[in-house]
């Protein structure tokens, strides 16, 4: 009696298993036809490949310039070196340092974002703040908000744009 059970079990499991094997829903279940994707029968899944798109800002406070990149997609190196080499033709073709020994540097890269420089200061006291965000007014707001922390002055924004497809939407 347990081997008429058994081989009644074994006979019932491999037609459910043939079942399965032969329905391609189980294993693709984003098939048109297949119950539960809402598609239409022909009408198969659509992917969107939308590249990355870096930017970056540099500044130098010894001549205040800047320098920036938009929609770079080579990577954030190739957008560094790109926002480097505006950063120095803005200071005329030279990179004098300040101060503290440094000439144009890094001041923020983002990747499919806003980015915006904001420079303010009285007398001899400047500030510069760099900052990125999903929109152009919410990375100037928090460039501003950096820049005037705990000083006197105001500062302005110098430059803020956006690096990202068109298509690409938050």
């Amino acid at each position: 009696m347990k081997h008429i059970l058994l081989m009644a079990a074994m006979i019932l499991s491999s037609f459910a298993n043939a079942n399965e094997m032969s329905n391609p829903c189980v294993y693709h279940p984003d098939l048109p036809g297949c119950a539960g994707n809402n598609r239409p029968m022909g009408q198969g899944g659509r992917v969107i490949n939308i590249p990355n798109r870096w930017g970056a800002i540099y500044y130098n406070a010894a001549n205040q310039a800047i320098g920036y990149s938009e929609n770079n997609t080579s990577g954030y190196r190739s957008a560094n070196k790109e926002a480097l080499a505006n950063c120095i033709k803005a200071g005329g073709g030279k990179n004098p340092l300040d101060r503290n020994g440094e000439g144009c540097s890094l001041m923020t890269e983002y990747r499919n974002m806003c980015g915006a420089i904001v420079l303010g200061g009285d007398g001899g006291r400047y500030r510069a703040a760099a900052k990125n965000a999903d929109s152009i007014a919410e990375a100037e707001q928090k460039a501003i908000s950096a820049c005037e922390a705990g000083q006197s002055f105001k500062c302005t924004v110098r430059y803020s744009g956006c690096s990202r497809h068109p298509d690409y939407r938050y």
